[in-house]
């Protein structure tokens, strides 16, 4: 076997174990922008839903008498209702700030019309998080950029031609030395 011959079969091995390990960065990176996917959809389908805007039309849009001031609306619930009696509860759908943050707003739905949300926060008149019945807060999550999706499609090509580019390289110099000049 010559050196021309070694390194070829060389670069073609260690360029296929590089393709394999960078499949698994693939994968690993496929998994990560399918769920970032998932959730952004999911978090934007509650948030386009009826329920949502309704929550912005009850805790922000202006019906209280202008005598009252805006800020009658944004009270605590529990603060505007005379004491309930024992074991009464406060039926939903009402807005209330929270008191440990005076720049949010907190939307519990009614029942009959969740849509599967249990509350919604407002802070700074955007949505902060979404509370679902199934007990996941789920964020405003941004969509994968498209270039995650081509670094999925890539990474494989580039594990291959890496070390397959490399070797080649090495064997070409050493082929150099080892045949001076005829």
């Amino acid at each position: 076997m010559n050196l021309r011959e070694g390194t070829r079969r060389l670069a073609l091995l260690l360029g296929a174990v590089g393709a394999i390990f960078a499949g698994f960065l693939s994968y690993a990176q496929l998994q990560s922008t399918l769920r970032q996917r998932a959730e952004h959809i999911r978090f934007e389908q509650l948030a386009d839903s009826s329920v949502v805007e309704q929550a912005r039309k009850e805790c922000f849009d202006s019906d209280a008498p202008s005598e009252h001031g805006p800020w009658k609306k944004y009270q605590n619930p529990l603060e505007k209702l005379p004491p309930l009696p024992k074991g009464a509860k406060l039926i939903p759908p009402y807005c209330y700030i929270p008191d440990d943050h005076l720049n949010a707003l907190y939307y519990t739905p009614s029942e009959s019309n969740s849509g599967g949300i249990e509350t919604v926060h407002f802070e700074n008149r955007e949505i902060a998080s979404i509370e679902s019945q199934d007990g996941q807060t789920l964020q405003p999550t941004p969509a994968p950029p498209a270039r995650s999706y081509v670094l999925i499609a890539i990474l494989p090509v580039l594990g291959f031609l890496l070390p397959w580019c490399a070797i080649r390289a090495i064997g070409w110099v050493a082929t150099g030395f080892a045949h001076p000049g005829k």
